[in-house]
């Protein structure tokens, strides 16, 4: 899942947006953040952790805190990526969120999605297969 969030951040940064990558815990963020540096393979995505000044300015920010500051103005034209498996509180802050669903959090995935459909967002699902062949 962190491969494929990773081939998704660089995809990302390539529009120009901001994007905040939630994890499900600190442990998981700073996995994600090393990861960054070398994948997709000969590519490193400029990223920080937030809160962090390498994150001032980065295309790429990784955090876990359940909750986002006021003042991190730079999340209402973004994307987040939620690696948690729950939906945050924070999520009307961005123009757009992505979920990866996989085995392990099928059944997480499933309530968020639900969740976002009754809260009325405009739900789109991909099915991805081979997605490191391309």
């Amino acid at each position: 899942m962190l491969r494929f969030a990773c081939r998704l951040a660089a995809k990302a940064a390539g529009a120009g947006k901001p994007i905040y990558v939630h994890a499900q815990s600190g442990a998981e963020a700073e996995e994600f953040d090393e990861l960054l540096w070398c994948y997709p393979p000969n590519r490193m995505i400029p990223h920080g952790m937030i809160g962090q000044s390498a994150a001032d300015g980065a295309p790429v920010v990784v955090g876990s805190a359940p909750e986002l500051a006021e003042d991190e103005d730079w999340v209402a034209q973004g994307l987040l990526i939620n690696l948690s498996n729950d939906a945050p509180a924070f999520i009307d802050r961005f123009e757009r969120a992505a979920e990866i669903i996989v085995g392990e959090n099928r059944q997480s995935g499933r309530a968020r999605y639900r969740l976002y459909r009754d809260r009325g967002y405009a739900l789109h699902t991909h099915e991805l297969d081979d997605w490191e062949g391309t």
